[in-house]
Parts: C-alpha cells; structure tokens; sequence
C-alpha cells in the first residue's frame, strides 16, 4: 500500500518543481520512484534522514532557511480524519514540518487506510516542542488540561530528547478524543510551546491507499 501511495505522489509532480519531503516509508519511496524515473527537482526538507536519502539518491536538497516557496509538500502521519486533520507525533519535526506545509502551495499527506477515522482518535500523544525555560509550565498546563504527561528520553544517551532547534519534546496523552479545534487552539495559546504535533486545517489533500486501490481525500 506504500508503494501505491508513493507512486501516486510521483505522479502529482513536474520536472522542475521544488517539492518538500517529510519523512517516513512512504516518502523513502517517493525519493526512489524520482530517482528512478530521473525527475529533476530539488527538494526542501525537515528530516536529517530524508536530506540523507536525497543525497544517496541524487537529489539536490535546498536548506530550509534558504526556501520561502515549495510547490508540493509530501509527508506521513501517524492519525488523520476525513476533515484532514492529522497528529504527526513519532517524528519529534512537527515545528520544521509545520513550516514546510506553510510554504508549500499544497500540503498532502500519505497513508494507508488503517490511519484513517471518522475523528482522531488521539490513540498517540500529542508531542510538543517547549522552550527550555518553559519546560515546568508547559508540563503543568497539560496536566491541567488533563493529559498524562511525559518527557522524552533518549535510549542511547541520559537525559532528555532535544529537538534540532535545541528545545524539549514533550509527550501530552489525552484520555479521550478531544475537540480538534480547541486543542489546538489552546496549545498554539501555551506560551513556551513552539510547536505541537496536532495539525488542524493544515493539510490540502491526502492520498489514502488500501488493498483495493487509491483514493484521494481533498479539503472542503
């Protein structure tokens, strides 16, 4: 199903074109489906992985603070709904992901059927990125709000998970569904936070691939 959803995205993109990548399987196999067919295009992305694989398979990567448009954006999700709301939480790259979706002039997410919903179920946390100085008070926000909260910890180093932009990742699992909107909304309000995992109204498009073909959810 991956590869159907990769060979789709291949088909939305034009020689020339400069194109953000996220990361994940799905997106792994874009790059080879360019470097297969030989596109030209030059890529922006927010993954140290994705920039790697570019490089292996021959295709230019532009540094992010160099780009201020990108035609196609291309990225994984860990949950979606049929609205296009998605949590992108695993990663850790929401806030880099956030802007490369602002960028693009269309943000579409790849999945396969098993990750959509009639609503997020929020079965993963929400992560955000917290300012370190902030990184009491954004914890104590989220419990008030009512989610379990946990740090991210590395496995082959002590001490806490730091974003590539030198802030804490911070894990906020709530006991239900929540109201997109609102939670949303509340934790773009959370001084200290500079980005959250919970991308509301952001994406354009997504295409959704199962065993019995592709089909294509747009933004109403």
């Amino acid at each position: 199903m991956k590869q159907k959803c990769s060979e789709t995205a291949f088909e939305m993109i034009e020689h020339g074109m400069t194109i953000g990548l996220g990361g994940g399987e799905t997106v792994a196999l874009l790059i080879q489906e360019l470097e297969r067919h030989a596109k030209k295009v030059s890529a922006v992305t927010p993954s140290l992985d994705t920039m790697e694989l570019c490089r292996r398979r021959h295709i230019p990567v532009l540094p992010l603070e160099t780009v201020s448009h990108i035609d196609l954006a291309f990225d994984g999700c860990d949950e979606l709904d049929y609205q296009l709301n998605a949590l992108k939480s695993r990663g850790g790259i929401h806030t880099r992901e956030k802007l490369v979706a602002a960028m693009a002039s269309e943000y579409i997410l790849l999945a396969d059927e098993g990750k959509l919903e009639e609503h997020l179920p929020f079965h993963v946390p929400v992560a955000l990125e917290a300012l370190p100085p902030a990184r009491a008070y954004v914890k104590a926000c989220l419990t008030d709000m009512g989610a379990a909260v946990t740090e991210r910890k590395g496995t082959q180093k002590a001490g806490l998970v730091i974003s590539d932009d030198g802030n804490y990742l911070i894990d906020a699992s709530f006991p239900e569904a929540q109201d997109v909107r609102l939670l949303s909304n509340a934790l773009d309000r959370m001084p200290g936070v500079v980005g959250h995992s919970l991308f509301h109204k952001i994406a354009s498009k997504a295409i959704i691939a199962s065993e019995s073909g592709i089909r294509i959810l747009e933004k109403n």
